[in-house]
């Protein structure tokens, strides 16, 4: 396939990087704002006082192809050592940026724009094809170099572009045709031991399958060797058409990979009376030999009922989720645009425990789940809520019983650390602020972007827990002007413009104290 090369080489200066003060007093460096919250667990929960310290991430290098950190619907990741990456897209066509952290999620600095083509000393000259629905990965062992591969999938009109760094993210190597199936839509990605990946996205071109791509790293490209139908033909629920594919996971000890989805229920009597995607499957990917001329493994996939909703329920708001933690055991999350709940299976995802609600208090409504896992049993998962009654999406009129346009949204983390032996979820909120005001349109690209119909926070967050120190990174999008005040982004929109696009950015949350998950 063909692909294209550039290597861009940015050491970022001072103003380019956001450093938290951790202990003592909350120091507010030049440039940007330091912030230091406590959440207190509810008295129902196992766990201590928990800490958040957290920031706006700076703007992207000069020659990017925005001068402000513009971006919404981020990814983080660590890598074994510990350190976090954080990508996060400004539009289709405007590029993904990135950033990193070497102290745990405490500072973070700039990183060369993943899928630029070009890039310029200074100005926002810079071009990118990419930008749509990224995804970030971090190999689990260190490359031939000694570094980490980190791994960023974007899409491109028409394709994904899949950017490689062997070198820590000081370089990329990018594969603009990336997908085997043209025509895609939201993709994921997720590391196979040093070199390898498996990349799944939706071929909108083939009625909505579930592709796997199965890859390895050559000479710094990213090279597919294996093309896989995650449906399996005999238990496809509800045919390929109309489902939400959530992330893609890989356990790093048996090779299973999984990928999460949301659907119809199988059964054609439950079909005829499905409103929307009501039941939450996962798709295993088994290892059956090896992928010729490689060390990669060949994948048999297979699909498994995990929870069969009410027959009006939707289990994609927004979306679906995976997560494997270093026992094997797999964990699945979906909110029902009220609640967010949890599933776990300690057989390689062929039965399923009932799922768990996770969210309390005063986490009334919960949407966008995200989940990280460490050692066994124990589990981190990332939400927005609000206390308002329900989400609002396309309200027109607010008042005191039903403030629809004013409810407030701020980031949460949940945790239980016995999950698989009946355990329980203790909540903190993380973000003291409100990070959105009004209701969160999850419908994609027929939302608008402000008024009553508002996808401001767009389609999903994530979280990352460290495998040396066992506490959680949130990366967030905020649309909120008072954010922005004091830090590098200050220029970005006006305080008119707080609560619409205009002041989207994208921040992070780094925990502090409180129990470890590793």
């Amino acid at each position: 396939m063909p692909r294209l090369r550039r290597t861009i080489r940015f050491v970022a200066p001072a103003a380019a990087a956001v450093s938290l003060v951790v202990a003592g007093p909350a120091l507010a460096a030049p440039g940007h704002v330091t912030t230091r919250h406590t959440a207190k667990a509810p008295k129902t929960g196992g766990s201590p006082a928990t800490s958040f310290v957290g920031g706006v991430l700076p703007p992207p290098p000069p020659g990017s192809t925005a001068q402000y950190n513009i971006a919404g619907e981020p990814q983080i990741r660590a890598d074994g050592a510990g350190n976090d990456v954080i990508t996060s897209e400004d539009g289709l066509g405007a590029g993904t940026d990135a950033w990193r952290s070497t102290d745990g999620g405490l500072s973070y600095t700039s990183l060369p724009q993943p899928n630029a083509v070009s890039s310029a000393s200074a100005g926002t000259t810079g071009l990118a094809p990419g930008g749509g629905d990224t995804d970030v990965a971090t190999a689990p062992v260190k490359n031939a170099n000694g570094f980490y591969n980190i791994y960023v999938a974007s899409l491109t009109l028409g394709n994904i572009t899949l950017s490689v760094s062997t070198d820590g993210g000081a370089s990329w190597t990018d594969n603009p045709v990336a997908a085997t199936v043209p025509g895609d839509d939201r993709e994921w990605i997720a590391p196979i031991g040093a070199d390898g990946y498996v990349l799944s996205y939706h071929a909108i071109s083939t009625d909505d399958q579930i592709i796997v791509n199965e890859g390895v790293v050559q000479d710094g490209d990213a090279v597919t060797v294996m093309t896989y139908d995650a449906f399996d033909p005999s238990t496809a629920a509800a045919g390929t058409n109309d489902n939400e594919l959530g992330n893609i996971a890989v356990d790093q000890l048996t090779g299973d990979v999984y990928q999460v989805f949301a659907a119809c229920p199988s059964a054609l009597t439950a079909q005829a009376t499905c409103a929307g995607n009501s039941s939450a499957y996962m798709a295993v990917g088994t290892p059956t030999g090896t992928v010729p001329g490689t060390d990669l493994p060949l994948f048999s996939f297979a699909d498994h009922d995990v929870y069969d909703g009410p027959a009006t329920a939707t289990l994609d708001n927004n979306f679906p989720n995976v997560a494997v933690d270093r026992a094997g055991n797999v964990y699945a999350a979906w909110s029902d645009d009220h609640d967010v709940s949890v599933a776990y299976s300690t057989d390689h995802g062929a039965t399923w425990s009932s799922p768990k609600k996770v969210n309390s208090g005063a986490a009334v409504t919960a949407i966008f789940p995200w989940m990280t896992a460490l050692a066994p049993g124990k589990v981190d998962i990332a939400y927005y809520a609000t206390p308002a009654p329900e989400n609002d999406q396309t309200c027109a009129t607010s008042s005191a019983s039903d403030p629809c346009q004013t409810e407030p949204w701020y980031v949460y983390m949940a945790q239980d650390v016995t999950t698989t032996a009946g355990g329980g979820w203790s909540q903190v909120q993380v973000t003291p602020a409100a990070v959105h005001l009004g209701g969160v349109c999850q419908g994609g690209i027929s939302c608008t972007a402000t008024g009553n119909d508002n996808r401001d926070l767009y389609d999903d967050f994530g979280i990352a827990a460290s495998p040396t120190t066992g506490l959680a990174s949130i990366a967030y999008t905020d649309d909120q002007y008072a954010q922005n005040v004091g830090t590098a982004n200050a220029g970005e929109c006006t305080a008119a413009q707080t609560d619409s696009v205009s002041c989207d950015h994208t921040s992070f949350a780094t925990q502090t104290a409180g129990t470890a998950i590793n």
